[in-house]
């Protein structure tokens, strides 16, 4: 028994990625904070979402995906090849 709901909590997780739109539980099965953490950032504005009938709350996957991955840092390679960048260009004036 244990196994089958294993099995169809795998399934369910499989389902929410086929989506283009969670709920407020959806999202945070995806994303792993808190519904109220969610709620939290949604009354401060600080995440992306639709409230179409002035209720429920709506979120379009590919905005979050967006949102989650606008404060990107660089890695200690990146940020190297970045300052080697800069460094040829201020030499050679390009």
């Amino acid at each position: 028994m244990d196994k089958l709901l294993i099995e169809i909590k795998e399934l369910k997780k499989l389902m929410l990625l086929q989506k283009e739109v969670l709920t407020v539980i959806e999202l945070s099965l995806y994303t792993g904070y808190t519904v109220d953490y969610i709620y939290k950032m949604v009354s401060l504005n600080q995440i992306p979402y639709s409230k179409p009938n002035g209720k429920k709350l709506f979120f379009s996957k590919v905005r979050i995906v967006e949102w989650l991955s606008s404060n990107k840092q660089l890695s200690e390679q990146e940020l190297e090849e970045k300052a080697a960048n800069y460094i040829q260009k201020k030499r050679f004036g390009k």
